[in-house]
Protein backbone atom coordinates (compact mmCIF):
# COMPACT_ATOMS: atom_id res chain seq x y z
CA UNK A 1 0.00 0.00 0.00
CA UNK A 2 1.17 3.61 -0.52
CA UNK A 3 1.89 5.78 2.03
CA UNK A 4 -0.59 8.72 2.20
CA UNK A 5 1.05 11.82 0.49
CA UNK A 6 -0.52 13.62 3.28
CA UNK A 7 2.12 12.17 5.53
CA UNK A 8 4.77 12.30 3.48
CA UNK A 9 7.51 15.38 4.36
CA UNK A 10 7.11 18.42 2.68
CA UNK A 11 9.53 20.42 1.12
CA UNK A 12 9.70 23.67 -0.45
CA UNK A 13 11.82 24.75 -3.44
CA UNK A 14 13.79 28.21 -3.31
CA UNK A 15 15.38 29.08 -6.77
CA UNK A 16 15.32 31.77 -9.47
CA UNK A 17 15.73 29.51 -12.44
CA UNK A 18 12.14 28.25 -13.35
CA UNK A 19 13.06 25.00 -15.34
CA UNK A 20 15.55 24.16 -11.79
CA UNK A 21 12.58 24.45 -9.82
CA UNK A 22 10.27 22.62 -11.92
CA UNK A 23 12.96 19.51 -12.35
CA UNK A 24 13.89 19.09 -8.36
CA UNK A 25 9.97 19.37 -8.02
CA UNK A 26 9.26 16.32 -10.82
CA UNK A 27 12.12 14.91 -9.83
CA UNK A 28 10.85 14.82 -5.48
CA UNK A 29 7.44 14.33 -6.15
CA UNK A 30 7.49 11.37 -8.43
CA UNK A 31 9.82 10.07 -6.24
CA UNK A 32 6.88 9.07 -3.52
CA UNK A 33 9.06 9.47 -0.86
CA UNK A 34 8.62 13.40 -0.64
CA UNK A 35 5.52 16.60 -1.35
CA UNK A 36 6.80 19.58 -2.68
CA UNK A 37 4.42 21.98 -1.22
CA UNK A 38 5.20 25.29 -3.11
CA UNK A 39 8.17 26.64 -4.30
CA UNK A 40 9.37 30.98 -5.54
CA UNK A 41 11.85 32.46 -7.49
CA UNK A 42 12.12 35.48 -4.89
CA UNK A 43 13.47 35.33 -1.55
CA UNK A 44 10.90 37.43 -0.39
CA UNK A 45 7.83 35.36 -1.88
CA UNK A 46 9.64 32.66 -0.40
CA UNK A 47 9.93 33.56 2.95
CA UNK A 48 6.33 34.37 3.16
CA UNK A 49 5.33 30.72 2.32
CA UNK A 50 8.15 29.30 4.51
CA UNK A 51 6.55 30.98 7.45
CA UNK A 52 2.91 30.27 6.05
CA UNK A 53 3.38 26.72 5.02
CA UNK A 54 6.52 25.70 7.41
CA UNK A 55 7.34 22.77 5.27
CA UNK A 56 10.03 20.07 6.81
CA UNK A 57 12.49 20.88 4.61
CA UNK A 58 13.36 24.12 2.63
CA UNK A 59 15.83 23.39 -0.91
CA UNK A 60 17.31 27.25 -1.45
CA UNK A 61 19.98 28.08 -4.08
CA UNK A 62 22.06 30.76 -3.01
CA UNK A 63 21.55 33.58 -5.59
CA UNK A 64 17.88 34.60 -6.03
CA UNK A 65 16.27 37.57 -7.93
CA UNK A 66 16.28 40.13 -4.84
CA UNK A 67 19.24 38.47 -2.66
CA UNK A 68 22.44 36.90 -3.27
CA UNK A 69 24.83 34.35 -1.52
CA UNK A 70 25.43 34.46 2.28
CA UNK A 71 22.52 36.62 2.98
CA UNK A 72 20.27 34.82 1.56
CA UNK A 73 21.17 31.46 3.19
CA UNK A 74 20.93 33.16 6.15
CA UNK A 75 17.79 34.41 5.68
CA UNK A 76 16.20 31.33 4.82
CA UNK A 77 17.54 29.22 7.57
CA UNK A 78 15.95 32.08 9.98
CA UNK A 79 13.13 31.42 8.42
CA UNK A 80 13.18 28.01 8.64
CA UNK A 81 14.66 27.09 12.08
CA UNK A 82 14.32 24.75 13.43
CA UNK A 83 13.41 22.92 10.55
CA UNK A 84 16.05 21.52 7.67
CA UNK A 85 17.60 23.32 4.96
CA UNK A 86 19.30 21.68 2.00
CA UNK A 87 21.54 24.32 0.00
CA UNK A 88 21.87 23.38 -3.78
CA UNK A 89 23.98 26.08 -5.61
CA UNK A 90 26.09 26.50 -8.73
CA UNK A 91 28.72 27.73 -6.74
CA UNK A 92 31.68 25.45 -5.78
CA UNK A 93 31.48 24.15 -2.31
CA UNK A 94 35.05 25.02 -1.80
CA UNK A 95 34.19 28.58 -1.60
CA UNK A 96 31.00 28.43 0.56
CA UNK A 97 30.14 25.18 1.86
CA UNK A 98 31.80 25.33 5.09
CA UNK A 99 30.23 29.05 5.92
CA UNK A 100 26.99 27.62 4.89
CA UNK A 101 27.08 24.92 7.24
CA UNK A 102 28.08 27.76 9.69
CA UNK A 103 25.23 29.49 9.37
CA UNK A 104 23.02 26.74 10.20
CA UNK A 105 21.89 24.92 6.53
CA UNK A 106 22.24 21.21 7.27
CA UNK A 107 23.72 20.20 3.90
CA UNK A 108 25.34 21.40 0.74
CA UNK A 109 25.01 19.97 -3.22
CA UNK A 110 26.53 21.21 -6.16
CA UNK A 111 23.66 21.55 -9.09
CA UNK A 112 26.16 19.52 -11.19
CA UNK A 113 25.29 16.71 -9.19
CA UNK A 114 21.66 17.79 -7.94
CA UNK A 115 19.39 15.51 -9.54
CA UNK A 116 22.15 12.33 -8.60
CA UNK A 117 22.14 13.33 -4.83
CA UNK A 118 19.15 15.15 -4.00
CA UNK A 119 16.62 13.13 -2.56
CA UNK A 120 18.99 10.70 -1.00
CA UNK A 121 20.19 14.31 0.70
CA UNK A 122 17.14 15.25 1.50
CA UNK A 123 16.52 12.42 3.49
CA UNK A 124 19.58 12.14 5.22
CA UNK A 125 18.97 15.99 6.28
CA UNK A 126 15.40 15.49 7.18
CA UNK A 127 16.48 12.26 9.51
CA UNK A 128 19.10 14.96 11.20
CA UNK A 129 22.29 14.30 9.22
CA UNK A 130 24.46 16.69 7.76
CA UNK A 131 25.47 16.35 3.95
CA UNK A 132 28.29 17.01 2.61
CA UNK A 133 30.26 15.35 -0.35
CA UNK A 134 33.32 13.22 0.18
CA UNK A 135 35.38 15.46 -0.91
CA UNK A 136 34.35 18.45 1.52
CA UNK A 137 34.21 15.96 4.00
CA UNK A 138 37.88 15.02 3.60
CA UNK A 139 38.83 18.12 3.59
CA UNK A 140 36.96 18.87 6.61
CA UNK A 141 38.79 16.60 8.45
CA UNK A 142 41.58 17.00 7.32
CA UNK A 143 41.37 20.79 8.24
CA UNK A 144 40.16 19.48 11.83
CA UNK A 145 43.30 17.14 11.88
CA UNK A 146 45.66 20.06 11.35
CA UNK A 147 43.95 22.01 14.12
CA UNK A 148 44.02 19.41 16.49
CA UNK A 149 47.50 17.99 16.01
CA UNK A 150 49.66 17.71 18.84
CA UNK A 151 48.93 15.64 20.59
CA UNK A 152 45.13 16.08 18.87
CA UNK A 153 45.52 19.03 21.45
CA UNK A 154 42.18 20.99 22.26
CA UNK A 155 39.30 18.64 21.19
CA UNK A 156 40.99 15.23 22.74
CA UNK A 157 41.74 16.84 25.58
CA UNK A 158 37.91 18.59 25.53
CA UNK A 159 36.80 14.81 25.85
CA UNK A 160 37.22 14.36 29.17
CA UNK A 161 34.99 17.38 30.02
CA UNK A 162 32.07 15.50 28.11
CA UNK A 163 29.54 13.05 29.98
CA UNK A 164 28.80 9.74 29.73
CA UNK A 165 25.55 10.40 27.38
CA UNK A 166 27.49 12.82 25.44
CA UNK A 167 30.45 10.24 24.41
CA UNK A 168 27.89 7.73 23.66
CA UNK A 169 26.52 10.35 21.01
CA UNK A 170 29.75 11.27 19.89
CA UNK A 171 30.34 7.46 18.93
CA UNK A 172 26.76 7.06 17.07
CA UNK A 173 27.84 9.80 15.38
CA UNK A 174 31.08 8.12 13.95
CA UNK A 175 29.17 4.89 12.95
CA UNK A 176 27.20 7.52 10.89
CA UNK A 177 24.46 7.62 12.50
CA UNK A 178 21.31 10.27 12.09
CA UNK A 179 20.11 12.53 15.11
CA UNK A 180 16.52 10.42 14.18
CA UNK A 181 18.71 6.91 14.50
CA UNK A 182 20.58 8.02 17.91
CA UNK A 183 17.57 9.23 19.67
CA UNK A 184 15.83 5.57 18.99
CA UNK A 185 18.84 3.68 19.56
CA UNK A 186 19.58 5.64 22.95
CA UNK A 187 15.72 5.77 23.68
CA UNK A 188 15.88 10.06 23.56
CA UNK A 189 14.15 12.01 22.01
CA UNK A 190 15.65 14.45 18.87
CA UNK A 191 15.55 17.41 20.64
CA UNK A 192 17.84 16.00 23.44
CA UNK A 193 20.22 14.13 21.36
CA UNK A 194 20.24 18.03 19.20
CA UNK A 195 21.74 19.18 22.62
CA UNK A 196 23.89 16.92 23.13
CA UNK A 197 25.49 17.70 19.61
CA UNK A 198 26.03 21.29 20.65
CA UNK A 199 27.52 20.29 24.31
CA UNK A 200 29.79 18.38 22.31
CA UNK A 201 30.41 20.74 20.01
CA UNK A 202 31.07 23.72 22.83
CA UNK A 203 33.28 21.50 24.72
CA UNK A 204 35.25 20.67 21.78
CA UNK A 205 35.52 23.79 20.27
CA UNK A 206 33.84 22.94 17.17
CA UNK A 207 32.29 25.50 14.87
CA UNK A 208 30.00 23.55 13.16
CA UNK A 209 27.57 20.70 12.45
CA UNK A 210 29.95 19.25 9.66
CA UNK A 211 33.28 19.72 11.68
CA UNK A 212 31.62 17.83 14.22
CA UNK A 213 30.67 14.98 11.87
CA UNK A 214 34.42 15.39 10.39
CA UNK A 215 35.52 15.07 14.09
CA UNK A 216 33.14 12.06 15.11
CA UNK A 217 34.62 10.03 12.50
CA UNK A 218 37.49 10.16 12.89
CA UNK A 219 37.53 8.74 16.15
CA UNK A 220 36.64 5.40 14.59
Amino acid sequence: MSADPSQLPSVFILDDHDIVRFGLATLLSTSGELRVVGSASSLASGLDQIRRLEPDLVISDMSMEDSKGLDTVRAVVQAQAPRSVLIVSMHDEVLYGEQVLSLGARGYLMKETAYAHVLPAAHHVLAGGTWVSPAMNSRLLNRLTRRTQGPRAAARTGEFALTTREIEVLEKLGKGKTTKEIAYELELSSRTVDIHRANIKRKLGLRSAAELMAYSLSRT
